[in-house]
């Protein structure tokens, strides 16, 4: 984990820094998500499609099978 400061203004405004920048692959006009958690705050790049970002998260959840899953299941209510 990398520590960098920016200074804020007057303003409420703060300058990116080019790493940063350059690690999160920013570009001018893109829209950033301030994730807020107590006194933690996590910045990331708004992705172009949340559904696309979200596909196959968490897959290991879900049954590899699920047919023979829900075969399984309905057996189990008899």
């Amino acid at each position: 984990m990398e520590t960098i400061a920016a200074h804020m203004s007057s303003k409420y405004q703060a300058v990116i820094p080019r790493a940063v920048r350059q690690i999160l692959g920013l570009q001018a006009d893109d829209t950033l998500l301030f994730i807020v958690s107590g006194d933690t705050v996590i910045l990331r790049k708004r992705p172009a499609s949340f559904t696309e970002t979200m596909r196959g998260l968490h897959k290991e959840l879900w049954p590899s099978d699920p047919e023979a899953w829900l075969e399984q299941e309905r057996g189990s209510w008899e």
